[in-house]
């Protein structure tokens, strides 16, 4: 996937867009941990954007989501990607997409868990 173009497709946007971590706890204490070891500013289970699961949840590892409301001008490889938004934040996002390498590339260029202005 081309990260650069989705980068370059978000500068184009006005508003904001949402990223979520999403994982049991044990596995989200991982991920908070290596989040603050490298980005700014720091995070805790309490920060908006963290979903902690039940540990009878079958998941393995940590899902790292994006929330968006704006397709328009979206490249295609990432628009056959999204999915409609039904559950989490539907009343805010009408869009996700899950890739967790595309939300560490945001994470690297500045953009953080939880609300991001455009």
């Amino acid at each position: 996937m081309n990260y650069a173009i989705f980068l370059s497709y978000l500068h184009t946007l006005n508003g904001v867009f949402f990223i979520e971590a999403e994982a049991k706890p044990d596995q989200m204490n991982v991920f908070i941990e290596l989040y603050n070891g490298k980005y700014h500013p720091l995070i805790s289970v309490g920060t908006n954007g963290i979903c902690l699961l039940n540990e009878s949840v079958d998941k393995w590892g940590v899902e790292l989501r994006i929330y968006i409301n704006d397709i328009s001008n979206m490249p295609d490889e990432w628009l056959n990607r999204k999915y409609s938004n039904r559950t989490y934040r539907a009343d805010e996002f009408s869009y996700r997409i899950d890739d967790n390498a595309l939300v560490y590339e945001l994470f690297n260029n500045g953009y953080r868990i939880g609300y991001n202005n455009l």
